[in-house]
């Protein structure tokens, strides 16, 4: 026990127990804002040691004492929260600004009293140097910190208020680091996570106002349930209005099966369509035992057989105007709402298969009599969800003959709406399609003969894709049994009518492609080995030219850019010097050699000087993309045309003088070489009846005078000659393109197809390939015995005969249906045995 009067020396247990409870160790930092917790923890628990029962109850000691007590446990509190920041490094400062002053007033206030009651005075608690004790114990370990305990208050004392200070520069000061407590702006936005929530006062008379809340539904899908089943016409409002946004939205998240009763509820509430049009009102009835003999109850167990019947029973009460109450608008849009998320719900095929079997004889008598609405335009809407739905549910439902849906559906296949039509095709094709029993489907067995009359007239709306495509699913359905097949004989020409119309379709909608075979490669002849001469006319104009303008227009008269051929580079050198390097010339004189390379490619966008590497060590230097010309070429892009005129001398010598134009050359030929005299037009000349026979022809050695000699009649021998000379060219011509000659010509076989589209896998789809498979199921089912209204022939022979040269052509351009037409012509040429 310790005595009045005295504080001991802590055991450095206490100490090491302080610093090693830390979750982290002090970083430099923040070590003297630890040493200071650990000061004070030490010197509160030593002084409470020290004073434990040495004060007598009841005396003004204790009472003092008593206040002392509040004090350090207010101090207490507050470094207590000081001490969880510094632990959770959560600041580095060591007092928040909210409550760093009453800190500092408290601790000065309790240290003070502390001194007072331990009788210790300023001199006991000498002066202690806190440089040198915090350099001792940063140079020993975190675990083995030494401080002696009468220095602990003077400490304390000495370093909370420099710590406190803001401006110091006192080695022990950290950082100011901006916190929501002194700068509130940088953590506006939060979202006030760091906010300590307000505790509720319980006895506010406001508070359950403020803070209590109302249980809420689950979420609102069950609100909009039992809305609807609770009949309030508010809730019934409220929850078809919100089921048709839940069906759009999450149509694929909605079913049925989560909510007992609402796909009968909402067709319950769309038979109120009967109040509109009749005001009759439908009662369902599930108990079999109780009577039906009234026109407005119907069978919601397994469906009203004599619907159809009842319906004839019930007048329609709905007039022709569009003149409405606000009660009938409210209504109607009701029966919409309820149709139109039945609709979209049915999309998903897990809703589509419960409620055809779970539902399925209210599910038959719904479709059944909203389909047979009156035929107004503001119930079209109603109708045309309600084919929607029997397209999706009809796939899991049978049907026969007599069915009501069935023969309700073939009746809107007279319909003047064309979307009654292409719905009701598409439901009629989806009957019994999900099921595997054999006989679920019947009712094509006995389909009426105008009804198959229809069908076909459908196949001939070529420009309605929807009309055509969902009657040939039903021929698809239709032809796969023989006993259908026989039904067709008799009411169709099939030779002549069905199966023309089905051949014509192979090639509906056909993509048009080519495919080439090159039998034979086009050679053309190979570029000329010698650079052509320059005539004198051109000559005299090049030479009035400077370089590098005069070394361009060379190589434009003599040269053209082809990418396949090439010129080495010494040989186009030597010959630009052979005709511009005489210095005797008038403006004579060559540019260098780098420099005309250079121009060459500059004149040629095409031409491109090149090194390649021959044979051995061989080095080739080439112009790519150039080529001679066969002769030099004007100014104006027109070949130089040469006298071709010989002498009489042996061996004969040939003119060789070259004109611009086939005029010039003309009067050259006439003028010199036959001495004929101009008239005063230009281009004509005398041809009179020469005295002696003086006239031949000797243009590039021709053999027409060489046996009969020489001629006196002028007029003939010019005809002969300007036979040989090129036309008169016109004004306007453009310069002719220099292209090597043909030798041998591209000999290319193109063959043309039609191909129908494929997906992605590459199978064929749409039209063609539906005719297609009817044509084969046409000819798989047809009668095996002998036809006798077609001569004995093979029902087989005498369907596709006639129609195979047709098929053979289609197999031959679609190649995307080649499977299929090979199996059907397969089919034609197998031979049947009677």
């Amino acid at each position: 026990r310790n005595t009045p009067g005295r504080v001991t020396r802590l055991p450095q247990q206490i100490l090491r127990r302080r610093v090693s409870n830390r979750t982290s160790l002090p970083t430099k930092r923040n070590w003297s804002q630890h040493v200071i917790v650990d000061i004070f923890w030490s010197y509160i628990g030593a002084v409470k040691s020290s004073q434990r029962g040495s004060v007598r109850p009841g005396s003004e000691e204790s009472v003092s004492r008593k206040h002392w007590d509040q004090d350090i446990n207010r101090v207490t509190h507050n470094v207590q929260q000081y001490t969880a920041l510094v632990l959770t490094r959560q600041v580095y400062h060591p007092f928040q600004d909210n409550f760093r002053p009453r800190l500092l007033t408290d601790l000065k206030k309790a240290c003070g009293k502390l001194q007072k009651s331990t009788n210790l005075s300023s001199q006991t608690l000498h002066p202690f140097d806190a440089r040198t004790q915090m350099r001792t114990c940063r140079r020993s370990q975190p675990e083995h910190i030494h401080i002696p305990p009468r220095q602990w208050g003077r400490i304390f004392l000495k370093e909370c208020p420099r710590i406190g200070k803001g401006g110091t520069k006192d080695k022990f000061q950290c950082p100011r680091v901006a916190t929501p407590g002194n700068r509130p702006g940088l953590f506006a936005t939060l979202h006030d996570r760091g906010k300590v929530a307000k505790q509720p006062d319980f006895y506010d008379p406001y508070f359950p106002l403020k803070y209590l809340e109302v249980p809420k539904s689950d979420h609102i899908y069950k609100r909009a349930h039992y809305g609807l089943q609770s009949g309030i016409p508010d809730e019934v409002d409220f929850a078809l209005y919100h089921l048709v946004q839940i069906s759009n939205q999450r149509w694929d998240k909605f079913k049925f099966e989560g909510f007992p009763l609402l796909a009968e509820n909402l067709m319950a509430k769309a038979l109120d369509i009967s109040l509109v049009t009749t005001g009759v009102k439908w009662e369902l009835q599930y108990d079999n035992q109780q009577p039906s003999d009234r026109a407005n109850v119907l069978n919601s167990l397994h469906g009203t057989r004599d619907l159809l019947d009842k319906i004839k029973q019930i007048p329609v009460t709905l007039p022709e105007d569009t003149l409405e109450t606000y009660e009938f608008n409210h209504l109607l849009r009701n029966v919409k709402e309820a149709t139109l998320v039945l609709r979209n719900m049915v999309l998903l095929k897990e809703n589509a298969y419960y409620v055809s079997r779970y539902a399925k004889g209210l599910l038959r008598d719904f479709l059944v009599i909203l389909i047979n609405m009156p035929n107004q335009p503001r119930l079209n809407e109603i109708k045309n969800d309600a084919l929607d739905i029997a397209e999706e549910v009809t796939k899991f439902m049978k049907t026969d003959p007599e069915d009501p849906l069935w023969i309700s559906l073939l009746n809107c296949l007279e319909s003047p709406d064309r979307a009654h039509v292409v719905r009701a095709l598409w439901a009629l094709t989806h009957f019994s399609t999900e099921l595997d029993e054999p006989e679920a489907n019947r009712a094509m067995e006995r389909i009426p003969k105008e009804t198959l009359q229809q069908l076909y007239f459908h196949t001939l709306l070529d420009l309605d894709k929807d009309i055509l495509s969902g009657a040939l699913d039903f021929w698809y359905q239709y032809t796969l049994s023989s006993e259908n097949v026989e039904s067709m004989i008799e009411v169709f020409n099939l030779p002549t009518v069905f199966v023309p119309r089905m051949v014509a379709l192979l090639t509906h909608e056909g993509r048009p492609s080519k495919k080439e075979t090159v039998l034979q490669e086009e050679k053309v002849a190979p570029p000329p080995s010698d650079i052509p001469r320059v005539p004198p006319e051109l000559m005299k104009e090049l030479m009035e030219l400077s370089e590098p303008e005069r070394s361009s227009r060379w190589l434009r008269c003599c040269f053209v850019e082809d990418l396949e051929c090439e010129i080495t580079q010494i040989a186009l050198w030597q010959a630009y010097q052979s005709r511009f390097a005489d210095p005797r010339l008038p403006g004579g004189g060559v540019l260098p050699a780098a420099e005309f390379i250079k121009n060459v490619s500059t004149t040629f966008t095409n031409a491109q000087a090149q090194v390649i590497n021959g044979p051995g060590a061989a080095t080739k230097f080439i112009i790519k993309g150039i080529r001679p010309l066969e002769t030099a070429y004007t100014f104006e892009g027109f070949p130089y045309i040469y006298c071709k005129w010989a002498d009489n001398s042996k061996p004969s010598k040939t003119c060789q003088r070259a004109f611009k134009s086939p005029a010039e050359l003309r009067h050259h030929v006439f003028t010199e070489h036959m001495n004929l005299k101009p008239t005063e037009t230009p281009g004509h000349y005398n041809l009179e009846k020469a005295e002696s026979p003086v006239h031949t022809c000797l243009w590039d050695n021709c053999t027409k005078f060489r046996s009969s000699g020489p001629s006196a009649n002028t007029a003939m021998v010019a005809g002969h000659v300007s036979a040989h000379l090129p036309e008169e060219r016109a004004p306007d011509a453009e310069p002719p393109t220099s292209k090597r000659a043909v030798l041998q010509e591209r000999i290319v076989r193109k063959w043309y197809y039609l191909d129908t589209p494929v997906n992605e896998r590459g199978e064929p789809f749409g039209v063609a390939y539906k005719a297609a498979l009817v044509l084969r199921n046409l000819a798989r089912n047809l009668p095996t015995g002998i036809a006798p209204q077609y001569n004995g022939l093979s029902w087989k022979k005498a369907v596709f005969l006639s129609h195979r040269p047709k098929i053979v052509e289609a197999w031959d351009r679609n190649r995307s249906l080649r499977k299929e037409l090979t199996e059907l012509i397969m089919v034609i040429e197998k031979e049947d045995y009677y």
